[in-house]
């Protein structure tokens, strides 16, 4: 697997893969706005683009946060995508990092769990707040 940034070329495949997944937490305008800002990481493999994360600073919280992890494909799901993601990211030395899994996601949060994530509360009763400090 190949961990790296996101490009402009990357951008119609990404969004057609969040297309097939019919999600409501990664938009196209997101993606976009994502890949413009340089903070989409992408898992490639042969060619094929796995899943992908955002890293977004959020100044008012003193955090990076983790958004719209997601693997593109259920043939991808457990294949150690999501981890190797993670890992990535928390190999970049940004500080404080924060993510919010869905409730009724346990893998994903056995993969924050597994890198340091400590969960702090849970909010609008679907998500959950883990933190990992610097």
């Amino acid at each position: 697997m190949t961990i790296r940034y996101a490009t402009n070329n990357d951008t119609i495949h990404i969004i057609r893969a969040i297309q097939n997944k019919h999600m409501d937490y990664n938009t196209t305008s997101q993606v976009k706005e994502d890949v413009r800002q340089e903070r989409l990481i992408v898992v490639e493999e042969n060619g094929k683009l796995l899943g992908s994360a955002a890293i977004v600073y959020k100044a008012h919280r003193g955090y990076t946060a983790i958004t719209r992890v997601c693997v593109y494909s259920k043939k991808s799901q457990g294949k150690g995508v999501a981890s190797a993601l993670i890992s990535y990211i928390c190999s970049l030395g940004l500080g404080e990092l924060g993510a919010t899994p869905w409730n009724d996601n346990p893998a994903m949060c056995h993969v924050f769990e597994k890198f340091g994530f400590e969960y702090q509360y849970t909010f609008k009763k679907n998500y959950k707040f883990y933190k990992k400090s610097a």
